[in-house]
């Protein structure tokens, strides 16, 4: 039997984010985009897709884009927040664990990325669903655990069960 290792819709996806960053649309570029999605595609067999399909599942677009909205707002709240921190020479950098409720290694790796990407904290390591963060505010009351399962596991809770 002939395994079939070329998932179409993943080729889709890739050259379709190719496109967007690289916002090129000379000949070179689009045939560039396709030879590099189609190796990507192939090689992507057994890690991302089998013959059954993808092995894991893709939030909804509603979910992504609710997800984008808060993740920019988070950014830009934990920078102002960050520097009146350091202004005010009010911080302690603390590590923090926390139990995501989230099983999908997918879904934990984007919360852990969402982490890393907001200013004043950085996913250190990750074990099974818990993770390592270091927190450079000051965490008296347990604010940052609730903050993070509140805004960033919520999202993709629904969309696992």
């Amino acid at each position: 039997m002939k395994v079939k290792r070329f998932h179409p819709k993943m080729f889709i996806i890739l050259f379709i984010f190719w496109m967007l960053l690289t916002l090129n649309l000379e000949i070179s570029n689009i045939i560039g985009g396709i030879i590099v999605s189609f190796i990507v595609t192939y090689l992507s067999y057994g890690l991302l897709y089998t013959e059954s399909g993808f092995l894991f599942s893709f939030p909804s677009i509603y979910t992504w884009i609710k997800y984008i909205f808060i993740l920019i707002s988070e950014i830009y709240i934990s920078s102002i927040d960050l520097m009146k921190s350091i202004i005010k020479d009010e911080y302690n950098p603390s590590i923090l664990e926390i139990d995501l409720d989230l099983k999908d290694s997918f879904l934990i790796t984007l919360v852990a990325n969402s982490i890393t990407l907001t200013p004043g904290t950085i996913t250190v390591d990750k074990k099974d669903n818990k993770l390592i963060i270091l927190y450079i505010r000051q965490d008296e009351n347990g604010d940052a655990e609730k903050n993070i399962k509140e805004k960033f596991e919520k999202l993709f809770i629904k969309k696992e069960n």
